[in-house]
């Protein structure tokens, strides 16, 4: 009897390795651009304040909400998953590597413009920012689990 090459908490009731957590959690911190605009855009009165307290240069916001889309688009894609394979749509799984190298290598410009621009001082978002997203490449790089899962998805919809 073959073994399964993840723990069974990796998989869903159907027997499909799911995405790790870490993942979800990578590409929640890197897109974390969108969550402040979406809350300085709820916080209607303090809108400007919280802007210009995260993104002093006003052109730099909308670089760095381009520059998360990839990740953005990389949570839709898994998070609708099922959805796309019940309508014959697997061309998307194409898209996931080259949409996170393009997010990590688009991301990683935008927040070294960013500190170059204040001149090299120390930010914590900045810096938080730089490790997640090098905790994102290195992880996609090397996780079995992504691997795994990569190599399941591709199986499932070749059936």
């Amino acid at each position: 009897m073959p073994s399964l090459p993840l723990p069974l908490k990796c998989y869903d009731e159907a027997g499909v390795i799911k995405p790790p957590v870490w993942l979800y959690t990578l590409l929640l911190i890197n897109s974390i651009d969108w969550l402040i605009f979406v809350f300085a855009l709820v916080s209607m009165q303090h809108t400007t304040l919280l802007l210009k307290l995260f993104y002093p240069q006003p052109q730099l916001l909308g670089l760095k909400l381009i520059g998360s889309v990839p990740f953005i688009l990389v949570l839709l894609l898994i998070g609708n998953r099922q959805r796309l394979w019940t309508r014959q749509w697997f061309g998307w799984l194409w898209l996931l590597k080259p949409l996170g190298l393009l997010g990590v290598i688009a991301s990683s410009a935008l927040v070294l413009q960013q500190l170059l621009l204040s001149h090299w001082q120390f930010h914590a978002m900045l810096a938080a920012q730089l490790v997640s997203l090098v905790l994102l490449l290195w992880s996609g790089i090397k996780s079995l689990h992504i691997k795994h899962m990569l190599a399941d998805w591709n199986k499932r919809t070749a059936a």
